[in-house]
């Protein structure tokens, strides 16, 4: 007959309390990288687009809708980290126009971004008044509305995407050669109750101001300056030129100052370098690279920093140069 034997196995009380430790200490690393993952999510959802506003002016300030008077179609691929397959991409789309002789402007925007395990989506459409006040000078009043998708999750690790209303307004002063805007893109605000998304949701006031100057009947140029107040952040202040040859090719430069969390010690400064070709009448190449990720908020964070993106811009049926 054969026996059977039984082999009991006594595990020290310390040991088990090291596993146990281990295991909390495991958890709470998941639940930081996780919360961080959302907040960025949450974050870069709408950073991206405000990123953007030197091609499209539009996305920070609604006034500018219909402003080139032009229907206009931009759209821009954003990767970061070109050489490490499956890093985070996101892709943005805007149009807008013009209809009654330019006095009603209308606009769609559409971001679809992907963050780490995390997809955030947003559209909004926008609508202007344009008024002339003189012979030089128009005023472009608008507003904006849409829906943001953003990741939501909480300690229970429980995540789920949440869609939250979305409403800003505008107005954007300009000449032939100068222009001035102000503008807050979001006024609502929203109640995430413990979430993290509650501290990285953002509602900026942009300021901004810039022209057009021929330096001779080959060159153009077009600096600009934006200011950005944000309650729990420190003041941003940007600045840069832009400068076309023969209006065929243009490059630029922006420098981006301050902007960082109260809370944070990291510093947000970054460069922006812009590289674009006019492709016959309608169609438009860029290619842009910033020194520095806008959306990364961990302050410790020492890994890849560029961000790639292209862009294609393409209008129907052009009036002539189109400076913005």
């Amino acid at each position: 007959m054969r026996s059977f034997s039984c082999h009991f196995f006594y595990i020290n009380p310390m040991l088990m309390s090291l596993i146990n430790t281990h295991y909390i200490f495991i958890k709470i690393c998941l639940l930081t990288t996780m919360m961080l993952g959302v907040a960025e999510a949450a974050l870069a959802q709408r950073e991206v687009l405000y990123e953007q506003y030197v091609q499209n002016p539009m996305a920070i300030n609604p006034g500018f809708t219909g402003a080139r008077e032009d229907f206009n179609m931009t759209a821009i691929f954003r990767r970061k980290w070109f050489n490490i397959p499956n890093s985070p991409s996101s892709q943005t789309f805007a149009a807008d126009g013009t209809f009654s002789n330019g006095k009603f402007g209308v606009g769609f925007q559409a971001l679809n971004d992907q963050t780490s395990y995390f997809t955030t989506t947003g559209f909004s459409a926008s609508f202007a008044y344009h008024l002339g006040i003189s012979d030089t000078w128009k005023l472009g009043l608008g507003a904006q509305g849409g829906i943001n998708v953003l990741p939501v999750s909480d300690a229970s690790f429980a995540s789920t995407n949440r869609a939250l209303g979305t409403f800003g307004l505008g107005a954007w002063l300009r000449s032939e050669q100068l222009y001035f805007g102000i503008s807050k893109p979001e006024l609502l605000s929203q109640k995430f109750g413990d979430q993290v998304i509650g501290s990285f949701y953002r509602r900026p006031l942009y300021i901004t101001a810039g022209g057009s100057y021929d330096l001779s009947e080959q060159v153009m140029m077009l600096p600009h300056v934006l200011i950005i107040q944000e309650k729990d952040h420190k003041l941003r202040v940007d600045f840069g030129s832009r400068f076309w040859f023969e209006k065929k090719v243009g490059i630029g430069a922006s420098y981006r100052i301050g902007g960082g969390y109260n809370s944070f010690s990291a510093k947000v400064d970054y460069l922006q370098l812009t590289a674009e070709v006019q492709v016959g009448r309608n169609v438009r190449l860029g290619y842009f690279y910033s020194t520095r990720q806008v959306e990364q908020i961990n302050a410790s964070y020492t890994g890849p920093k560029g961000i790639h993106e292209l862009m294609l811009k393409f209008i129907p049926n052009p009036k002539g140069f189109q400076k913005y």
